[in-house]
């Protein structure tokens, strides 16, 4: 008897100390704290991804004011030149009519009449008018409106409105948009958001939640690398995303203060050709009336 109960409590014995090395087995796992974690995680991915889509929303609603008022600003400038191209157009035409039939016969005033003829002609290559005209064509190429035209263009590769579009457009390769919808995007290999999910989840082999479940780790264990896990990816994700929305507001500005500014000048431009022409034209005259014509800024008011 004694053999046997020295035999039963030593094979008690081994018993006891085997079952203290084993792992934590699946069904001693604290599945409440396990779903919550996963539950923490969805919370967390909802919130993040709908301020991102709000973010999207907003900047694209900032982009397309600014495109709207940049175009609207330079059609408003290319009916204002137009509209005095015509009236200039059609005053001159019926002053050379009248000089025509004023100095009918006199050789002495024809060749200077067929000078003023061929500068206020807008068709006639290098004539004054048609400076005037070709400047402020929006697509006569390389003229002042074409190029205004141009950097306002989102289609236009590398214009000034093409780069800010495709800096805010998260379908274009690399560009900060992009990147900061991968940022936010769980199904994005290796992106902050596809760690965070895969590390909450405990059917991910060999996350936190995975190891613990399996009784690879304990709960304390668990939970103290997923809370390093999460505190590291949502620093990454959350600093990664403000850098980004730095680089889109300089973008931004930066181009509406670009596109200002080459606003102004070809403005500038425009006045400057305008007075140009019109002085050539009223010289002309003057040559041949003793009087030539007056006229007051079109584009800059003194």
């Amino acid at each position: 008897m004694r053999f046997m109960r020295k035999w039963l409590l030593m094979v008690c014995g081994l018993l006891l100390a085997v079952s203290s090395m084993m792992p934590l087995t699946a069904h001693a796992a604290d599945q409440k704290w396990i779903n919550q974690v996963w539950n923490d995680y969805k919370a967390y991915n909802k919130k993040t991804v709908n301020a991102y889509n709000n973010y999207q929303k907003q900047i694209d609603k900032q982009y397309k004011q600014f495109y709207d008022a940049s175009h609207a600003s330079l059609d408003q400038l290319e009916k204002t030149l137009l509209d005095d191209q015509k009236l200039w157009n059609e005053k001159l035409e019926a002053d050379l009519e009248q000089l025509k039939a004023k100095y009918e016969g006199n050789r002495d005033i024809q060749d200077k009449l067929r000078e003023y003829a061929r500068e206020i002609n807008p068709t006639s290559m290098r004539s004054s008018m048609w400076k005037y005209v070709s400047e402020a064509k929006r697509h006569y190429m390389s003229s002042t409106l074409w190029k205004l035209d141009k950097e306002m263009s989102d289609t236009y590769l590398n214009s000034m409105m093409w780069t800010y579009k495709k800096t805010i457009t998260p379908t274009y390769l690399n560009s900060a948009a992009w990147k900061m919808s991968k940022n936010v995007n769980e199904h994005y290999l290796n992106s902050p958001m596809w760690k965070l999910k895969n590390g909450s989840n405990a059917h991910y082999l060999n996350s936190p939640i995975w190891k613990y479940k399996k009784g690879q780790i304990s709960k304390s264990a668990a939970k103290s690398q997923y809370s390093k896990l999460f505190k590291t990816q949502t620093a990454a994700l959350s600093k990664s995303n403000a850098a980004l929305k730095q680089q889109i507001t300089a973008m931004a500005s930066g181009t509406e203060k670009k596109l200002g500014e080459l606003y102004a000048d070809s403005v500038k431009s425009l006045e400057a050709q305008r007075e140009e022409t019109l002085s050539r034209i009223s010289k002309l005259r003057a040559e041949i009336t003793g009087e030539g014509f007056t006229w007051e800024p079109l584009l800059i008011k003194e």
